[in-house]
């Protein structure tokens, strides 16, 4: 849609993958054929987003208006009042943790208290619209929408070479993640793999306050392996390319639900090998391949070692993926089929 002129609305944190995927669209908005700003008025945001998006101040300025929701209803009255002075048929909402048809459940912690009523008397309001990162079928009133896109940095794991400072690393949060996790880790120490990091918040002890049942973990369990702050926001691609594989974990929400997240395409651009534990073998499809080969099974420890000692024979199987992917989830590609919902 020539021209257009997005304004996202949104709950920003900087470390926060949602932050760089909207990033993503706003480097994509030229290719695409028009331009992509973040809401002033109509968002939340820390102090670092302005330095790095572009922020609007003018409701105004937008053509279109596109909401995206995490765990937190973030509008106020007066914030919903102004959004709606957009035409209706302008709005649309990309719901990231499947709040829209009861997809995620208002008894998990991790997607806030709201109840799934109050969710769907938000989106009514806000839009006739509602598009969901989620494979398989869709609740009634959502369409699909894959919302994460295949970084504009693709490292081949050839390139790279078999020689990394980790032989395996995590990059991402503890948020639902310990149990596969620590099953990654014992799994690598079984096959002979020493070299480990973790990189993100609460793997050291730490909780996030009022989330402790999906931050909690067991600390001393990860003796041996780095850990580490978060990785920088932009440079998390990179950071993963330093392993030679790269788990891709996901919370017990997106395993039930099948929601996409952003981690899911990083990890296979950054040229480490990815694998998928049972828990992530749901989203194979979004790597459009033969991805067998890259799944941890009923022998995890087995699968590492093959891994590592068959490092080339995989990197190849990886390039091929990535090249299906970079044509599949290019983000001025995702930005042009964003645009084509609006009718």
């Amino acid at each position: 849609m020539a021209g257009a002129r997005v304004l996202v609305a949104g709950n920003f944190h900087w470390q926060a993958g949602f932050s760089q995927t909207v990033a993503a669209y706003v480097e994509a908005a030229g290719e695409a054929g028009c331009e992509v700003r973040v809401s002033g008025p109509l968002s939340r945001m820390d102090e670092q987003i302005p330095r790095h998006l572009p922020v609007e101040s003018d409701v105004r300025w937008a053509t279109h208006l596109v909401f995206m929701f995490e765990a937190r209803q973030y509008l106020s009255d007066e914030q919903i009042e102004l959004a709606c002075s957009v035409p209706r048929d302008r709005r649309l909402i990309i719901d990231f943790d499947g709040h829209w048809g009861g997809v995620a459940s208002a008894d998990d912690s991790s997607v806030g208290t709201y109840s799934i009523e109050s969710w769907r008397r938000l989106y009514s309001t806000l839009s006739d619209l509602v598009l969901q990162p989620k494979l398989g079928p869709l609740p009634d009133g959502a369409e699909f929408f894959p919302c994460f896109g295949m970084p504009r940095l693709v490292r081949h794991p050839l390139e790279l070479g078999r020689e990394r400072d980790y032989e395996l690393q995590y990059i991402g949060s503890n948020w639902g993640r310990w149990k596969p996790f620590i099953e990654v880790v014992e799994a690598a120490r079984t096959a002979g793999l020493r070299r480990m990091r973790v990189c993100g918040r609460w793997w050291d002890g730490e909780t996030c306050p009022g989330f402790e049942d999906i931050t909690s973990g067991e600390p001393e369990r990860l003796t041996g392996v780095e850990v580490q702050p978060p990785v920088p926001f932009g440079h998390v691609v990179t950071e993963m390319g330093r392993a030679m594989i790269t788990p891709v974990l996901v919370s017990p929400l997106v395993a039930d639900t099948k929601l996409l997240t952003a981690r899911m395409l990083e990890t296979l651009a950054s040229g480490s090998l990815p694998v998928l534990p049972a828990e992530a073998e749901f989203m194979s499809p979004m790597y459009e391949g033969d991805v067998e080969s890259l799944t941890l099974g009923s022998d995890p420890a087995a699968t590492m070692s093959r891994l590592a000692g068959d490092f080339e024979l995989h990197a190849q199987t990886v390039g091929r993926l990535q090249d299906r992917a970079r044509a599949r989830y290019g983000y001025p590609r995702l930005l042009t089929e964003l645009l084509a919902f609006f009718r």
